[in-house]
């Protein structure tokens, strides 16, 4: 997959528009519509999306991210994207949405077709919307696919739904509406070291600031590095026990596994809420609920398989 400036570009493509965040359920309808379509134009499959996620521009919302831009470039390459055009979005907010099309959309993606949701927006002041595109695209002989959203259970699938849902902790659900698990990359820093002198090990992982965690609790979860594979228990915590402090911490028990992690990028996905955070007297108890936790996700773990 290849990560090209606007300018860039000479292959004729077919692309698929939207800020992406969460490759959800219903960014895969796009996804596979842009495909079929780029087949019929003997075209390439291409992806714009954006530096910087719009609302966080527009609106001055400092809203945390389902995927990363790592996350979501790994996403699009595996879904088979490639191009990707990253434009800043600073650098064409300004534009008018009929200067978008013309001198972006035609001009440097050299555009035969487009793919967008129905709520898709572009323009200045966001004043263009799907209906405008297609009619653009009718005049000027390009094909415009937009695509109608996904629903579960009578609700549309998009990333502000899946947003409350990881806010409130209910990793499940939201698993079934992105398609797959949420998940939470870090590289393991050093810790305390205070799990290890107590016989149950854990890994601290430091995860990119504009990530949305899910709430303080116990997840359990299976983690991934270097081709490895191991289930777990997160807990995200100011541990309360021992010393409650502001900073969040992240880290994971992984059962059944010796092994020096530190300096390790780990992928976590999120399988099951457990419980919330609970101040216990002393490090006896709080390892006796960990132990309680552990035999929890294990009677999971034997019915995922």
């Amino acid at each position: 997959m290849e990560i090209r400036n606007l300018y860039e570009n000479n292959d004729p493509s077919v692309v698929v528009l939207g800020a992406f965040d969460g490759l959800h359920r219903g960014h895969l309808s796009l996804l596979k519509a842009g495909k079929k379509l780029a087949l019929k134009k003997q075209a390439k499959l291409a992806v714009m999306t954006f530096d910087e996620h719009p609302d966080i521009v527009l609106r001055d919302n400092p809203m945390k991210l389902l995927t990363t831009q790592k996350e979501k470039l790994d996403l699009l390459e595996k879904l088979g994207v490639e191009i990707v055009f990253m434009p800043r979005f600073r650098d064409i907010a300004g534009l008018s949405a009929e200067c978008f099309f013309y001198q972006i959309l035609l001009g440097d993606f050299k555009a035969k077709g487009a793919v967008v949701g129905p709520n898709f927006r572009f323009g200045k002041k966001a004043r263009g919307n799907s209906k405008l595109l297609n009619l653009l695209g009718q005049k000027e002989g390009l094909p415009v696919l937009v695509r109608p959203g996904v629903t579960q259970n009578g609700q549309i699938i998009s990333s502000t739904l899946i947003r409350r849902l990881i806010r409130q902790g209910e990793v499940s659900r939201a698993n079934t509406l992105l398609g797959r698990r949420y998940s939470l990359t870090g590289t393991v820093i050093a810790g305390e070291g205070r799990g290890r002198k107590l016989g149950m090990p854990t890994a601290n992982l430091q995860i990119a600031p504009e990530k949305l965690l899910p709430p303080l609790g116990v997840y359990l979860v299976q983690g991934f590095w270097q081709n490895k594979s191991c289930y777990g228990l997160l807990s995200i915590s100011d541990k309360p026990t021992f010393h409650a402090q502001s900073e969040i911490v992240s880290e994971v028990y992984f059962f059944d596994l010796n092994e020096n992690l530190y300096g390790q990028e780990i992928t976590l996905e999120c399988i099951k809420y457990l419980r919330g955070i609970v101040k216990y007297s002393n490090a006896n108890d709080l390892m006796d609920q960990v132990k309680k936790d552990e035999k929890e996700a294990r009677n999971i773990i034997y019915f995922l398989a």
